[in-house]
């Protein structure tokens, strides 16, 4: 059972999907809920008996943070989804990064661009992120929290969008990108005067000297290191985009 905290005052029952959530603990304003799900539903938890897709046994610490960063963008994408009372696509979203790490391809993954957001849509990004449900997840993410948010899969999609679209006000660039790095691809972009003022976010399972790259030098604004922790991201982003020093979080 995956443990949500959210404002409710009974069980949630998703029929056509045989799931429920079920009110658990209540305290002041917060409520504490399960989620259940019937077997057929791959819900990885040790209590269901099938964790052995879990076993990371001879991964890299690259495969590593990237499992695990899934799992953040998801339960923050489902905490801030719930909060809105969308409790069918945060479920989809949670079964969607659950599928995602078992290596079964998601289903029902959808461009999350027509979810309202709850602020004004006052900034907009540039997301190169190439592992589809990743960035999906991410940029529902950023949207519900009021960005306009455009996603791209690779560096060379990344350059076309900016050669003939209005600059954004930040890019985040996933650094281990296929075909051109995400180095690479800030290095392309600080080396172009039309793209002065867009603010850079570098996202990776590698630490800036692990990567080899200098961030002060290549003017990017922060480095997250992989697993995000979602809430922490959208603070950072909405502190640094009008005043960036470079950090590594």
């Amino acid at each position: 059972m995956l443990v949500l905290s959210r404002r409710v005052e009974d069980t949630i029952v998703f029929p056509d999907l045989g799931i429920s959530i079920e009110v658990l603990k209540v305290k002041g304003n917060s409520v504490r809920v399960g989620i259940e799900a019937p077997i057929e539903i791959k819900v990885i938890r040790g209590e269901l008996g099938d964790t052995k897709k879990f076993d990371l046994t001879g991964k890299t610490e690259h495969e590593i943070r990237n499992k695990l960063n899934t799992l953040n963008i998801a339960t923050g994408f489902a905490r801030k989804l719930i909060e809105r009372g969308e409790y069918n696509l945060a479920a989809n979203k949670l079964y969607d990064a659950l599928s995602d790490i078992e290596g079964v391809s998601p289903g029902g993954l959808k461009d999350e661009s027509n979810v309202g957001s709850t602020e004004n849509d006052s900034l907009s990004a540039l997301l190169v992120e190439d592992v589809e449900n990743e960035r999906e997840m991410l940029a529902g993410f950023l949207r519900l929290h009021g960005l306009q948010v455009t996603t791209v899969p690779d560096g060379e999609s990344a350059i076309s969008h900016l050669d003939s679209n209005m600059k954004p006000d930040f890019m985040m660039v996933d650094i281990g990108l296929p075909g051109m790095s995400g180095a690479d691809l800030i290095l392309d972009v600080r080396s172009n005067p039309a793209f002065d003022g867009v603010k850079l976010f570098a996202i990776s399972g590698q630490s800036p000297r692990q990567a080899k790259i200098n961030i002060s030098k290549n003017r990017i604004a922060k480095w997250f290191q992989k697993p995000l922790r979602p809430n922490h991201l959208i603070l950072e982003i909405e502190q640094t985009v009008r005043d960036a020093q470079p950090s590594v979080f």
